[in-house]
């Protein structure tokens, strides 16, 4: 699972013989046998979205064959008890990536240890108003939600798009209830980021799966 606009390259769709997926990766710098690479055999986007835009900011990577779970490679669920909003509301939840870890890129860089972060989920209704108290007139939808620190200092940031935005339950499962999408600059008090909300596809995601 990943956001849309990563398998697009300006307003076109990238070709699946472009793409691979590594598995268990952990150290840029380092390869070893844990980690798996597999080819990508077929990009599934969601039907409505198209690439440039943030609407239906998810897509599907099906690959050439079974992943089999070691001790360093399992999986995030899908989310199955997050019907509304609320469930999720003021709920902390855990990001990763290999983005930048500063908004401006000739301060910051890009790491070889993959990182990770905890923010919080907020009430859309929160986060459009602080859009807007920051004078940002952006649309934030239901099938969207919003993550970080009403402060600031700990988001996604520059090629961290398509990372999971994970919630930890109480069976110590992993859950991932967003994608990294959008959002203004990285860490900005009150422009927390914009998720894909993962609650909202789970039909499609199903739905391809099972096909």
């Amino acid at each position: 699972m990943t956001a849309g606009h990563c398998m697009c390259s300006g307003s076109g769709k990238l070709l699946e013989n472009r793409i691979r997926v590594t598995i268990g990766e952990h150290d840029l710098k380092i390869k070893n046998s844990k980690e798996i690479d597999k080819k990508v055999i077929k990009i599934h986007f969601h039907p409505k979205y198209q690439c440039g835009k943030f609407i239906d900011d998810i897509a599907l990577l099906e690959l050439e064959n079974d992943i089999y779970w070691t001790k360093s490679i399992g999986p995030a669920c899908l989310p199955k008890n997050y019907d509304n909003d609320n469930d999720l509301t003021n709920r902390s939840a855990t990001l990763a990536g290999w983005g930048w870890l500063n908004e401006k890129y000739s301060e910051g860089r890009r790491p070889d240890i993959l990182q990770k972060v905890q923010v919080n989920v907020f009430d859309n209704d929160k986060c459009r108003d602080w859009y807007s108290s920051q004078g940002k007139n952006v649309k934030i939808l239901n099938t969207q939600l919003c993550a970080g620190h009403e402060s600031g200092g700990k988001d996604a940031c520059w090629a961290d798009s398509g990372g999971p935005l994970m919630i930890s339950e109480s069976d110590n499962s992993v859950t991932v209830v967003g994608v990294v999408s959008t959002g203004i600059g990285c860490g900005r008090p009150k422009l927390p980021g914009i998720y894909t909300r993962i609650t909202e596809y789970i039909p499609w995601i199903l739905n391809v799966i099972n096909n």
